[in-house]
């Protein structure tokens, strides 16, 4: 029971994450890495990368990464393609498209898999 609550709130927090990108047209814009916000928890220092994006009135805005890693990459000074819903740059984000199936994945066999056994049909 507890898995299948697990599973269904992970795959409900991902779509509604994604939820803008699928809903709308989605631009792909360069942006660059300025620094990193560093999250210190429990000993641990956690790092989200800060990019600056172009917005839609010709400006740059500093929007936070929301993927958070266990070490500064990318590395200050990169450039790179980002991705975020039309008229919206504040939701940028760096595309790890294969981070985000295979996460989708995960979180779909666990919720399979558990209503299987909740079921008994498994």
């Amino acid at each position: 029971m507890i898995g299948l609550a697990l599973a269904a709130t992970g795959l409900t927090l991902m779509l509604r994450s994604d939820l803008p990108f699928i809903r709308g047209e989605t631009r792909r814009v360069p942006a660059q890495i300025v620094r990193h916000q560093l999250i210190r928890r429990g000993g641990a220092t956690l790092y989200n990368a800060i990019l600056l994006v172009p917005d839609e009135r010709g400006g740059f805005i500093e929007v936070r990464d929301p993927l958070t890693t266990p070490f500064p990459t990318p590395v200050i000074g990169e450039r790179l393609t980002v991705v975020h819903p039309k008229g919206y740059p504040g939701l940028a984000r760096i595309p790890y498209p294969w981070f985000r199936g295979g996460i989708y994945a995960g979180l779909g066999y666990l919720l399979v898999i558990c209503v299987l056994g909740l079921t008994g049909l498994g």
